[in-house]
């Protein structure tokens, strides 16, 4: 019977996490950077100063806000729980990641649909933390920003996913609960007439 420690738990849970935040950047970076790239091109053709890539910044600004909030929550929970300090901040923890998660579903906004001189609908993204529902208008969009636009849903998904389970894993380790993992090893027996010695024949 091996038990598994909370600490581990959580560690686990908080490189999840990272690893959604970095899946979730890359698609927000590259979301980001094709409305820098449709800005310019649209400046080229209106005249320079008629679009600007504040635009761009400002459109996904909660997805934004919401990737670096939990990119430093984990990090905080991550160095709390290396220096044994996570179980006296549990309670104050799971508040963060509750109100992360209740931001995004009460505060969520609809990215303003920017349209340049080409047709291209972006992503609207539901993000105002951590938590997010992303939906996507294919139809709209090209194979680029729907490519990022996915990596950005599948990011903050599993963001999502692991700050759930930090919230669990938290929990446990303040009630002092751990998780215990049994390896199935079976044992055999010897039979009967083969734990008897060997008995000697006579020869006549």
């Amino acid at each position: 019977m091996a038990s598994i420690s909370n600490k581990v738990l959580v560690i686990i849970a908080a490189v999840f996490a990272l690893i959604g935040w970095a899946v979730a950047l890359g698609g927000i970076a590259a979301l980001n950077d094709t409305c820098n790239k449709q800005v310019d091109e649209a400046n080229s053709g209106y005249g320079s100063g008629r679009y600007s890539h504040k635009d761009c910044s400002d459109q996904y600004r909660y997805q934004w806000w919401g990737i670096w909030f939990t990119f430093f929550l984990t990090v905080i929970i991550l160095l709390l729980e290396i220096f044994g300090k996570a179980d006296a901040w549990s309670v104050t923890l799971q508040v963060c990641i509750a109100k992360c998660n209740l931001a995004a579903m009460r505060d969520h906004e609809p990215i303003r649909r920017k349209k340049l001189n080409i047709r291209i609908l972006f992503a609207q993204v539901f993000c105002a933390a951590c938590l997010s529902v992303t939906m996507i208008d294919v139809n709209a969009m090209y194979d680029a920003v729907t490519d990022a636009a996915e990596a950005a849903l599948a990011g903050f998904i599993i963001m999502s996913m692991a700050l759930m389970l930090l919230i669990i894993f938290l929990g446990m380790g303040s009630a002092g609960v751990n998780v215990s993992i049994s390896v199935g090893a079976t044992k055999t027996s010897p039979s009967p007439a083969a734990s008897q010695p060997a008995k000697g024949v006579d020869n006549a």
